[in-house]
Formats: C-alpha cells, structure tokens, sequence
C-alpha cells in the first residue's frame, strides 16, 4: 500500500485530533491498519470452515470431484496474500478454478455451499486485483473467464476435448458468468478510481494549506527584514554623512538606532522561529507596539491612537502593527528621513481603521533611494484581506502618500 505523501501526512497534523469513531469505523480503520493480518485471518477461517463443514456434508458435489476440495482449499489459502501479491493470487486462482471444472460461476454462486469453492473465491480475486493493483493483467484473466465458452462451442461443434474436460453447460450460463465476475471486477476497480480521487483531493488541499502557509511566512520575514534593513540603510547614511562631518554626536546617535534595530529584528526573528518550531514564544507585537516602532525610526512620526473599546484579538492587532510598519517603512524608502508620518488608529463597529500618510518629505537629490521589489503594498493588503478588511492606497496632492485599511475585529 502506497505511504501518504508528506503534505497529507502534515496536513493530517494540521486538522489536529479527529472525532470519536463509530464501531463500525474503528473495525474498518483496524483492518485497514493491520490489513496483511486482516487477510491472513480471513483465509484461515473460510479453510476452517471448509475443513469442518464440508468433508463430513455429504453433498454430492464432493463426490462428483473430490479433488476440487483441496483446490478449494489452496484457492481461500491465497487470500492470505490477496492485497500483498493481488495478480499472482488472481493467476493461482483462476488456474484452480479451471481445473476444477466448476466453470459456472452463476450456477455454483446460487448453489448450497459452493459459495466458498472456487467461483466464489475467483469472483474475491478478481475484485482485490482491480482494487489494489494498476496492473492491467486483471482486465487480461477476467477476458480468461470466458474460456469455457469457447470450450463449449468448440464441444458443440463437435470437436473432441480431452476425457478430463467436462461436459458443456447450458450455452446461457457463459454469458452470465462473465457477467458477474465483470461486476464485482468493476465494483473493485471503481472504489480504486474513487480512493485515487479522495487521496488526490487530500494531497491538493494539504499543497494548498502548506503554500498558504509559505507565503505567510515569506510575508512575516519581509515586514521584519525589509522595515528594520531598510531603517538600518538610513541610519548608516546619516552616520557616514555625521562622520564626514566630524559631528560625533549625531553619528553615536545613530550608530546607536542601528544597533536597537539590529536586536529588534533579531528578536522578531526568534519569535518566528519560536513558531515555525512550535516552541512557546514571548506574545507577538500589537498595538502597543506601535509607539516602540516609531521611535526606532528616523522619521517625525505623529500618533494618533485611540484607545481600545474592548480587547483586541492578537490576529486583528498583529496584522495592524504590521500594516503600520510596512506603511513607514514605505514612508522611509520613498520620502526619506525627511518626511513627517502620521499614524491614525480609531474603531468603528467593522474593526480597526488604520491611516498611515506622509507629507512626502523634501526632494533632495542626494537622499539615498533603497531598492525594493514592490511587495510592501501587496503585503499589506494581503494581510488586511486574510481577516476580511480592506485596504485602499494612493498618493495625495501635491505630495505625500496615504494608505487607509480596515482590520476586522474577527
């Protein structure tokens, strides 16, 4: 049997425990997990049974070919490796049937206890080789059924057959013998084609789920190393140009926000990794958090926040600090140190409005300009989009930009 992929198997890990199973489920799910012994059981007890049931019966079919008991017997004996090696069992039993020269398979399946003969354990066969095996050699022994048809034709048209083969059947028993080891030959084929889908529809949700998560992730590690780099450049700017200037102080203080940055993005680091590692970590940035942000920042950032009607959910508020980061951090990547920021942070009965705008800042030519793949705005939004908000951005006149976003409380 084929071992899930590992996508399902952390997809498994994900839905977390299931629910309590019926009897009936946890019989299934216990011969599912155990099924080479499921199998070895099942074919012991149908060979006990026969060993008890049928030498002492006295039916006549046991007197008309006693030795198609022992081929009954080795015929139930394979299912002991029915699912193990399901064509080979499949080819032994379709040989054991033909010998026997039980070719009816209707008539012996509607019989008294021939149920458990050869016809019967062909019909098994032939439906575990359709279930559990891609091989298209099943298609090719279920075309072999019809062999006795052949022979019987042959006998009608009066060519001479062996002593050991038997006299034909009625010419309508063929046809529907084909017929019914075609269905339960079909009935096992299509729970393959249906389990193939259910494992495929897993395999997609579980890629789907673990791809989600990626770009979360890669949305994470942006906003933390893209905002606290991007400030980092800045302030090494300023202090190159302070020591040109042989101003010390100016440039202590900012070799000074270079090294809080540093151990700010250090510390968002850990906490992510704390995550991915499911390891307890110290509570993610909120709300309060936000005033921190701004004064690691070379910017003249004005707040404006409000204070909460009630708790906020950590999601709701993670999601706004970062929405508000990203914003300054795009503020300092394209207005430069300059430019004067102001962060509105008010609620309403749908959630949290978020306001982030700058003036634009002076356009000096010799501002150093930070490359950027443009993710920032998309970020955001996706973040905002995650919960259920919106997100509008634009520039204002005659300079300056301005992005508003709504997180829902939920």
């Amino acid at each position: 049997m084929r071992r899930p992929t590992y996508a399902v198997r952390m997809m498994r890990e994900f839905e977390g425990t299931p629910p309590p199973k019926s009897v009936v489920r946890r019989v299934s799910g216990w011969i599912g997990d155990h099924w080479q012994l499921a199998d070895a059981l099942l074919a012991a007890g149908v060979c006990v049974f026969l060993l008890i049931h049928v030498p002492y019966s006295g039916h006549s079919i046991t007197a008309r070919v006693p030795w198609s008991f022992l081929g009954d017997l080795a015929a139930y004996a394979s299912l002991a490796l029915r699912r193990r090696y399901p064509i080979p069992v499949l080819v032994l039993v379709w040989g054991l049937w033909l010998a026997s020269g039980r070719w009816d398979v209707w008539t012996e399946f509607n019989g008294t206890w021939a149920e458990l003969g050869t016809p019967t354990a062909l019909m098994y066969t032939l439906y575990t080789a359709a279930n559990w095996s891609g091989s298209r050699w099943s298609q090719v022994v279920l075309a072999a059924t019809l062999a006795p048809a052949l022979v019987a034709l042959a006998q009608a048209a009066g060519v001479e057959t062996p002593a050991f083969v038997p006299p034909p059947n009625p010419p309508q028993s063929y046809p529907l013998s084909f017929l019914l080891c075609a269905g339960v030959w079909g009935v096992g084929r299509a729970l393959r084609i249906q389990r193939a889908a259910a494992e495929s529809a897993r395999e997609n949700h579980a890629q789907a789920v673990l791809a989600e998560e990626r770009v979360r992730i890669a949305r994470e590690l942006h906003d933390i190393v893209a905002h606290n780099v991007s400030a980092m450049v800045i302030q090494s700017a300023a202090a190159s140009a302070a020591l040109r200037s042989r101003d010390e102080a100016e440039a202590a203080v900012a070799l000074k926000a270079i090294g809080s940055l540093g151990t700010t993005a250090l510390d968002e680091l850990r906490m992510l990794l704390g995550v991915l590692r499911d390891a307890p970590v110290d509570s993610r940035p909120g709300i309060e958090a936000i005033t921190d942000l701004a004064d690691r920042l070379p910017l003249d950032v004005r707040l404006n926040i409000e204070p909460p009607p009630r708790e906020i959910p950590e999601e709701a508020a993670l999601t706004a600090y970062r929405i508000v980061q990203e914003a300054l951090t795009n503020t300092l990547k394209h207005a430069g140190k300059d430019a004067t920021a102001t962060v509105q942070l008010s609620y309403t009965d749908k959630g949290l409005a978020v306001e982030v705008a700058d003036d634009g800042g002076r356009n000096r030519p010799d501002r150093p300009r930070l490359p950027g793949a443009g993710h920032g705005l998309a970020g955001i939004r996706e973040r905002a989009e995650t919960l259920g908000g919106v997100v509008e951005a634009a520039p204002l006149r005659p300079r300056g930009f301005r992005v508003r976003a709504l997180v829902p409380w939920t």
